[in-house]
This record gives C-alpha cells, sequence and structure tokens, in this order.
C-alpha cells in the first residue's frame, strides 16, 4: 500500500513540474516578444492622426500640466 501512494505522489510530482515547466516557457516567450517588439518600437511626438487626444501647440499649458511636465521631465 505504501508503494503505490509512493507511486502516485511521484507520478502526480512530475506531471506538475511538467505543468509548472510549459507555464515558466510560455512566460519567457511572452517576455521575449515583448522585449523585441519593444526594441522595434518607435518614439512618437505626437498621437496618431485623427486620435482623439491631439496636440495643441497653439493653447497653453493648464497649470496642472505644467506641473505634471515639470515633474516627469525637470529639464522641459
Amino acid at each position: 500500500m505504501a508503494i503505490r501512494g509512493a507511486r502516485r505522489m511521484r507520478r502526480f510530482t512530475r506531471a506538475l513540474a511538467a505543468h509548472v515547466w510549459q507555464c515558466l516557457v510560455a512566460a519567457g516567450s511572452v517576455q521575449v516578444a515583448g522585449e523585441a517588439a519593444r526594441a522595434d518600437a518607435r518614439l512618437l511626438d505626437a498621437p496618431p492622426p485623427g486620435h482623439p487626444e491631439r496636440l495643441r501647440p497653439d493653447l497653453p499649458l493648464s497649470a496642472l500640466e505644467r506641473a505634471l511636465l515639470k515633474e516627469l521631465d525637470p529639464a522641459g
């Protein structure tokens, strides 16, 4: 009886290890794909055409926007 339980436990442990390994492989492939996409991404100066958040260089920044800009870019 003890040997039968040990075999079940060994089988369960191997199956669990296989599933954990597959999860780690999937997580790693997502990470690598994200890094590759980030390396190919180009920086944007403005939202794409037709985007609802258009840049308006003709309007001055509000006090909140100036504070946020100063917080994000001390040189700006």
